[in-house]
């Protein structure tokens, strides 16, 4: 039975915590964590065959005895004719289904993650709106979805633009280029995928910090977007929380009456209340 705990659900000080409260050093979590998030090492076969004075083999297994470290794996990878986006369809563990997607553009690249299976919003234009909702994504499949598309960018060994096609999936399994070659980096994030990003709050906020931390992928807030249909305790929350991430609103309709018929979300929240 896999651990309930997930390696990619925890912040840097959450990891350092656990360490020592098995007895071990901080620096042994600092240098799992550089090895995760800095070298795309993703595997616990991976990070101990990695092992050294700084993260001992016995650490390693000991966070595999405690913490989960499965992986999504890609049932669907579609491409864009000029290659330059990738829709992938991440298989999780309990077998349901998620959408992530790369999108690289003049020196850009940005991740679209979902938030959820499925979605309780309803919206009568959304395919995942329609499937209706099946449950909450955990912050660890959140950071999977970053990770994912960050690993498929480690395995370009050149300027990103130059030759799509030299993208290969690698998300189990990422490629590790020498220091001398280029490979672009996630820069951007965005909460465009499936579900409902203020509906799962807490998940997503986690996810976020996890994101964020400047010892591992380090974006930067103005570098993440978080669109909702107005879950206006969400917004509210986030205003509260100071959080200093883009929100984007989806109107989808120029009055109260317009946006009722397209978004079942703005009976509970109307325009009023919204803006």
């Amino acid at each position: 039975m896999l651990p309930t705990t997930h390696l990619l659900g925890l912040t840097r000080l959450e990891l350092i915590t656990r360490a020592v409260a098995w007895g071990f050093s901080p620096i042994h979590a600092t240098s799992l964590w550089n090895e995760i998030y800095l070298q795309g090492r993703l595997t616990f076969a991976e990070l101990a065959a990695r092992a050294h004075d700084r993260m001992p083999v016995r650490f390693v297994e000991k966070v595999a005895a405690e913490l989960a470290c499965d992986l999504p794996s890609v049932a669907l990878e579609t491409r864009s004719s000029d290659g330059f986006t990738r829709k992938y369809l991440l298989a999780l563990r309990d077998g349901h289904r998620i959408e992530t997607v790369l999108m690289r553009y003049h020196g850009r690249t940005t991740a679209c993650v979902s938030s959820q299976v499925g979605c309780a919003m309803g919206c009568v234009f959304c395919a995942t709106g329609q499937m209706g909702y099946t449950r909450h994504l955990s912050a660890a499949e959140i950071v999977a979805q970053a990770l994912h598309v960050d690993a498929v960018l480690r395995a370009t060994a050149a300027p990103i633009g130059e030759n799509p096609d030299a993208l290969v999936p690698a998300l189990a399994e990422p490629a590790h280029p020498s220091p001398h070659h280029r490979h672009a980096r996630l820069r951007n994030l965005v909460f465009m995928g499936m579900g409902e990003p203020l509906h799962n709050y807490d998940a997503v906020m986690q996810a976020i910090d996890i994101l964020r931390d400047p010892a591992g992928l380090a974006l930067g807030a103005q570098k993440i977007s978080i669109s909702t249909v107005g879950v206006v305790p969400g917004i509210r929350r986030l205003a509260a929380e100071r959080r200093p991430v883009h929100l984007a609103v989806s109107l989808h309709g120029a009055t109260q009456a317009e946006r009722a018929a397209l978004v079942p979300a703005a009976r509970k929240w109307p325009l009023d209340e919204l803006m």
